[in-house]
């Protein structure tokens, strides 16, 4: 896939975006250009479907959706970065791969997209540095225009979508560290900010400790039973399915954990989308 505008035309049409001007001459119409991006993210899309993905996650089907930016966000962008032009802006083209997995899980998909989608890669791991309680990891995809890929565990993209609608309620600027100015409101964006940071965080290192002894002692099993057949190793093989029953009734309490904190999300999610509307209204 290749574009038929140059860089500067590209930059020019960065100004115009920016300063809310008209384009003229040989600056690109915006429209067209988007096209170009939204195919751009559909093509990355349809290339992540492509992937076995239930075999990685066991059995887990990830939702994977693509999106060209608004002409809205991508000025205010342009605003917030005055000297970052449009071929620069990696996010114009975006993806999105959520799925209900653990981190190793997630690792494993990043590094499964990083190997379809080639050397060119720049992977962050907000994770280990959160921006404004967002965590997830990006992939930058270098493509004929630049691409952002998002991966998500289930509890993450959730979070992220009910920020997303309290940034519509609280402004925009609490997604780029900007407290709002009322104590109530900023109180309500640092209980925001902790649920990712700290419960959503124990629960996910939680479960993916769960899933590691789970593994571990799967093999465990296997191989004492090898190697020491008889009542010695049939007495072992009864100890760790104990255990292996205990870390079962340890990962239920933790999805009833997990699907209380989403549910949790999804609710207050649904109170700024309904304070956005009365606003509006």
């Amino acid at each position: 896939m290749q574009h038929q505008w140059t860089g500067g035309q590209l930059k020019r049409l960065s100004k115009c975006l920016r300063d809310g001007l008209e384009p003229r001459g040989d600056v690109p119409d915006y429209g067209e250009v988007m096209v170009f991006y939204n195919d751009v993210a559909v093509h990355v899309e349809q290339q992540i479907d492509e992937i076995d993905w239930p075999e990685l996650l066991g059995g887990v089907r990830p939702k994977v959706t693509s999106r060209a930016k608004s002409i809205d966000t991508l000025r205010e962008k342009l605003q917030r970065e005055p000297t970052t032009p449009l071929p620069s802006v990696q996010d114009v083209a975006g993806v999105r791969f959520e799925a209900d997995m653990t981190l190793a899980e997630q690792d494993k998909v990043v590094q499964q997209l990083v190997g379809a989608f080639g050397a060119g890669c720049t992977v962050r791991d907000l994770r280990k540095e959160p921006h404004s309680g967002y965590r997830a990891v990006h992939i930058w995809l270098r493509l004929p225009v630049r691409a952002e890929l998002q991966v998500r565990t289930q509890l993450q993209g959730a979070w992220a979508n009910m920020y997303e609608s309290a940034a519509d309620v609280f402004g925009r600027e609490i997604r780029y560290g900007h407290m709002p100015e009322d104590d109530a409101s900023a109180n309500l964006v640092e209980q925001m900010h902790a649920l990712s940071l700290d419960r959503i965080v124990t629960l996910e290192k939680s479960r993916n400790e769960v899933q590691q002894l789970e593994i571990s002692h799967g093999r465990s099993s296997q191989f004492l039973q090898t190697l020491m057949p008889g009542p010695k190793g049939e007495r072992i093989a009864d100890e760790v399915a104990q255990l292996r029953g205990t870390l079962h009734r340890v990962r239920e309490l933790l999805r009833k954990q997990e699907e209380a904190t989403t549910e949790e999300m999804v609710v207050l999610k649904r109170r700024f989308d309904t304070m956005r509307e009365e606003r509006k209204g």
